[in-house]
């Protein structure tokens, strides 16, 4: 294993670790209120601090690995699903921010409109972060 993909599976593992803890957050607060629950505060923290380095890291790394890649069928399947996940986290930390931007300023309103459309989001996000990471992982270790 060289140092690259090492890296990349470690930072995939706290990004997926950040992914399951929001999702867990998400179930367990939003029935609480707003103000009370912490809910957007915790979630955009955890964005910023940990997440979105993560991503990043997984994305430069992925770059890296791809130049000496084999392009097979499961590696394009891999790849779009990286991807995807990388643009839906992105789009997803985006709405989270403006979330908790609207919770500051006591805008209801916006803060419904954000988490709506983080709840849509947030389901692409997840499906295609495990799809990447199941098929990277039987290309790894189950295809050869």
């Amino acid at each position: 294993m060289n140092i690259f993909l090492f890296i990349h599976l470690i930072a995939l593992g706290i990004w997926a670790g950040c992914v399951l803890t929001e999702v867990m957050l998400e179930l367990v607060l939003e029935k609480l209120p707003p103000e009370s629950s912490n809910l957007a505060r915790l979630h955009a923290m955890i964005d910023r601090f940990v997440e979105i380095p993560a991503i990043l890291l997984v994305a430069i790394t992925g770059g890296m690995l791809l130049q000496s890649a084999y392009w097979d069928t499961l590696l394009q399947v891999k790849v779009g699903l990286g991807v995807t996940a990388v643009f839906l986290n992105t789009v997803a930390a985006f709405t989270v921010q403006r979330r908790y931007q609207s919770l500051l300023s006591g805008n209801e309103q916006g803060y419904d409109f954000w988490n709506l459309w983080h709840e849509r989001t947030g389901i692409g996000c997840v499906l295609s972060i495990t799809g990447a990471i199941v098929v990277g992982g039987y290309r790894l270790v189950g295809a050869g």
